[in-house]
């Protein structure tokens, strides 16, 4: 029996790329793999690669799922879909544009050579990273491989297009870490949330201490002005270099900071929930469609659509067809 044809170059070709990962485009591709596994899907797992490329220097930053069409015998990507979810990322992430694809395997195979190629059309030399969920025990380097595209030179079949393996690092900020490390611990437990108890216990202790002093030098201050006790100069000229080192903000616009800061988080918080529940309302709309396709397609189309009533017409806002 033949082997398979190798669709990786081999031979020390290097396109010199400095390619950095950072930790949220890895969890969300392993979150990717884990819940396709549990829903027992069947389809290949394919999503974008959001990212900076300033001359050779590329990072890749964070990734989206893509929906793959039925295409005769082969599938390809749904460009449509590909492009309403870029425009919606580049709202929220105006520096951040798609450099590439990933998919699930241990190798290329050719269906990934040849979405690589769709893929080309798309984004001009995208970056493919495949991540391999056949981890052998005690495996200590990420199970990913990064590629890019090249053409190999030759008449025999491996002639053509192949891919080039990248080297990588792992580039990580310290809010990176910190929700890395959350996420490796699972949660809190109960001795995470002692620990944390303590600290704060720790921090309300010291605050405490350092308003009890605050108001001892206050005291003296007061009886100094009120010639109820003896001026100490050492003493009040550390208390004067202690409040000029502090800083001076007056208490109305510190209170409007405070306020500006506050209303910034409520406003985050409600989009977060508003983003949630559009994508649960999104969630069923796709579903009723599913299960009723005539009836929806009736009764809630467009304006002006055969058939459809539309939502400005009285009969679809008193929630019921027309009796004839």
């Amino acid at each position: 029996m033949d082997e398979p044809v190798s669709h990786v170059l081999d031979n020390g070709v290097s396109s010199g790329l400095t390619l950095n990962l950072h930790p949220l485009a890895i969890l969300n591709i392993s979150d990717h793999v884990t819940r396709d596994r549990l829903t027992g899907s069947k389809t290949k797992i394919t999503g974008a690669l959001l990212g900076t490329q300033a001359n050779r220097q590329v990072a890749v930053v964070n990734t989206f799922e893509l929906a793959l069409v039925a295409d005769v015998d082969e599938a390809t990507f749904d460009q449509d879909f590909l492009e309403r979810r870029k425009e919606q990322f580049k709202q929220v992430f105006p520096t951040l544009d798609v450099i590439g694809w990933y998919s699930v395997g241990a190798t290329p195979s050719d269906e990934d050579l040849r979405l690589q190629e769709q893929f080309s059309g798309l984004v001009e030399t995208p970056i493919f990273l495949q991540f391999n969920t056949d981890i052998p025990a005690g495996a200590k380097d990420l199970p990913l491989t990064l590629y890019e595209s090249a053409l190999s030179e030759g008449k025999d079949a491996e002639a053509g297009a192949k891919f080039v393996k990248l080297d990588y690092g792992v580039e990580t900020g310290e809010a990176e870490r910190i929700a890395v490390d959350g996420a490796q611990r699972g949660g809190m437990g109960a001795r995470d949330e002692s620990q944390v108890v303590g600290s704060l216990v720790t921090q309300r202790n010291a605050i405490r201490m350092l308003y009890e002093r605050i108001e001892v030098l206050s005291s003296y201050v007061h009886a100094v002005s009120e010639g109820k006790a003896k001026a100490d100069h050492n003493i009040l000229r550390q208390i004067s270099a202690l409040l000029a080192s502090l800083p001076t903000m007056d208490a109305a616009v510190f209170k409007a900071e405070l306020e500006d800061e506050y209303a910034d988080v409520q406003i985050a918080d409600t989009f977060n929930s508003l983003t949630k529940q559009l994508n649960a309302l999104s969630d069923y709309t796709d579903r009723h469609h599913v299960v009723f396709p005539t009836s929806s397609q009736d009764d809630y189309g467009p304006p002006g659509a055969r058939g459809g009533k539309g939502f400005d017409r009285p009969e679809a806002l008193a929630g019921g067809r027309r009796r004839r």
